[in-house]
């Protein structure tokens, strides 16, 4: 840490006191000092005053769940000069916000302002407008862009942080209009996307993608399960095409990965959700009524946390966005709440979006 602050110490000297000072580094700044400090930063302020130094890590911040997601909503505010992204983000441990502004330059305007998010991840999102991607991380600020995509995607996601070399985007075309399906891929710092490939596809609209192992699921309408190994470059259907008939026209579902494990939500009704796990050995959705210690926290992408200890009170919740508002369906009940820890009542036009915090 560059700098230090003054000490100054009283001295005896031949029976006379004077001052002394000392040189001493901000880094040994005791820790009721540093408490002193820390609770005038809100939360997200508190977590980067920690990263500063190892002494400073011992302040004490807001206690965190860091398995459970933030809420985050996305918007864009306009001025005489500038176009702002604006994230607001809270916490649901103390019911506070956090709203961070990323004031556009020039030379990005035209590319970023008016994306839409596409996938949520380690605390990154994936944003798209029109064959533009770019990646962007709303705690630090950084955007990392991609190349342009030649292709009309319907979902995409990445396996691991945009920043790690083995993270790889995927983006997948298909319609119930056509049998055939277009897949691409690419790692950020390439110059393109890979050759988009054409597959026979089941002639069904994608509902939603997850990332496991190596591997990208896809799910279609009625519950058809497609698998695309990014070793191989290989497609393959898992399931038969029609394995869930009729579930999933009136809304999207949701497909949630879990320790390998893979979970389908598809919403009956306005305020229910019936609920599937991948059978791997018979290759098919098994209807269940409860998620086994688990809540799941729909979205672009969708999380599963566990919900045992401090967390128990989660479980066998669905937490979803509707319209203005946030709420969770209990499978225990079968019924709908609004949510009393994200108690946001918004405007139609900004994005909500699950985010996991920031690593710390």
């Amino acid at each position: 840490m560059d700098g230090a602050m003054v000490v100054r110490r009283l001295k005896h000297l031949g029976g006379f006191e004077g001052n002394r000072e000392e040189f001493r580094p901000w880094s040994d700044l005791p820790v009721d000092v540093l408490n002193i400090i820390a609770e005038r930063l809100d939360f997200i302020e508190q977590l980067y005053f920690r990263l500063v130094c190892k002494n400073w890590r011992q302040s004490q911040v807001v206690p965190l769940y860091k398995n459970l997601p933030w809420l985050m909503e996305h918007s864009w505010t306009y001025d005489d000069k500038n176009v702002n992204s604006v994230c607001s983000f809270h916490l649901l441990t103390d019911n506070r916000s956090h709203v961070t502004y990323n004031k556009l330059r020039r030379e990005e305007l035209n590319d970023l302002h008016g994306a839409v998010v596409c996938a949520s991840r380690f605390g990154w999102l994936l944003l798209q407008k029109s064959t533009l991607s770019f990646f962007y991380n709303p705690y630090s600020k950084s955007i990392i862009k991609l190349p342009d995509l030649d292709i009309g995607f319907n979902r995409s996601t990445f396996s691991s942080v945009p920043t790690s070399p083995d993270c790889v985007c995927f983006a997948i075309q298909s319609s119930k209009n056509s049998s055939k399906m277009w897949l691409s891929t690419c790692q950020p710092g390439d110059r393109k996307w890979s050759s988009t490939v054409k597959f026979v596809g089941p002639k069904k609209a994608v509902e939603d993608v997850v990332y496991s192992n190596g591997t990208f699921y896809c799910v279609f309408s009625e519950g058809a399960l497609g698998a695309f190994c990014v070793a191989d470059s290989d497609w393959s259907l898992l399931t038969d095409v029609d394995l869930i008939p009729g579930e999933m026209f009136t809304s999207r579902a949701h497909m949630v990965e879990s320790n390998g494990q893979l979970w389908l939500v598809c919403p009956s009704g306005s305020k229910c959700f019936k609920v599937f796990k991948f059978d791997w050995s018979e290759k098919t959705w098994d209807r269940t009524h409860a998620l086994g210690c688990q809540a799941l926290f729909l979205g672009c992408t969708s999380f599963s946390v566990s919900a045992e200890g401090e967390t128990s009170g989660f479980a066998e919740r669905i937490y979803y966005h509707r319209n203005t508002y946030s709420s969770y369906y209990s499978l225990e009940t079968k019924q709908s709440y609004p949510c009393t820890f994200y108690p946001w009542v918004t405007k139609l036009e900004p994005e909500r979006i699950w985010i996991q915090p920031p690593e710390i």
